[in-house]
């Protein structure tokens, strides 16, 4: 049997005729296929186990969906397949595997993900967290009046550029502490891809334990604008003298004064320091 479970907030909220056309599809390839709501799942270890083994479940939803649902079962023996179909506005994730399918399996990729720990709390992420204009981004993009899209990161990205200020922060990796004394942002990936389809970490890779570093810093504002673009196939790693790249399997950075921090595209505030580590 195929076990759909859906997130209603996905695609803009415009959900229920996308999961009828699916389990339309999966009906005429001669499977029996049962939805639920994922945000109503109070005990996911109690619900799987009620579950056949054997049983296929299908995740429908983008990164944030699959965020939610890796941290919940992250410590538990989900014996199940669990599959992704792709129905996100972001999908970075899946774009970092480089598959073509409409429903991939993704077992294997939930189950060994780095965490970042800040203010007390302790999330796993897909793809990557950022804090500074990073998560200020963010901060726009979920509490914009326009739909989520790549048009309207591309449009909150700007109004960041104008309002956000560079911050002083303290850098920790592979032993070495540093200072940056005007830091745009610092993201730390797991996979090459975020904001939707932004190439910020091309030689990132999900079966690498190693995360990237990404440090943007002193670039001035007007050429950070021009610089911006270039993100989406990778071709800010030219600009040296203002973003770096490091490699290491725990990364902290402790920044002068509270911040925004973006988890996949969640955003916490206020942060004043994160840690990122590989998973175990």
């Amino acid at each position: 049997m195929d076990i759909l479970l859906y997130n209603p907030l996905s695609r803009n909220g415009k959900n229920e005729k996308f999961i009828d056309k699916i389990i339309q599809e999966l009906r005429k390839q001669g499977n029996a296929v049962v939805s639920y709501n994922i945000l109503a799942i109070d005990d996911v270890d109690a619900f799987a186990s009620g579950c056949n083994p054997e049983d296929r479940i299908i995740i429908v939803g983008g990164d944030g969906t699959i965020n939610h649902l890796a941290n919940r079962i992250y410590d538990l023996d989900i014996k199940q397949d669990i599959f992704m179909y792709q129905a996100g506005t972001g999908n970075d994730f899946i774009r970092s595997l480089k598959t073509k399918n409409k429903i991939v399996p993704i077992k294997r990729f939930i189950r060994r993900l780095p965490s970042v720990s800040f203010q007390d709390k302790s999330r796993h992420f897909l793809n990557g967290t950022g804090a500074g204009l990073d998560g200020y981004i963010g901060h726009l993009v979920n509490t914009s009046r326009f739909k989520k899209s790549k048009i309207n990161y591309f449009r909150h990205a700007f109004e960041g550029f104008a309002k956000f200020k560079p911050i002083g922060a303290e850098i920790t990796v592979n032993g070495m502490t540093w200072r940056e004394e005007k830091l745009w942002f610092a993201s730390v990936m797991h996979g090459a891809y975020y904001g939707g389809g932004m190439m910020i970490a091309p030689k990132a890779h999900r079966n690498s334990k190693e995360l990237y570093l990404v440090v943007v810093k002193k670039v001035p504002k007007w050429l950070l604008m021009l610089i911006f673009p270039s993100i989406y196939f990778g071709g800010h790693v030219i600009f040296k003298k203002w973003i770096q790249f490091y490699k290491s399997t725990e990364i902290t950075v402790k920044f002068d004064k509270p911040t925004y921090l973006q988890v996949d595209g969640d955003v916490e505030y206020p942060v004043d320091m994160i840690t990122a580590k590989s998973y175990e």
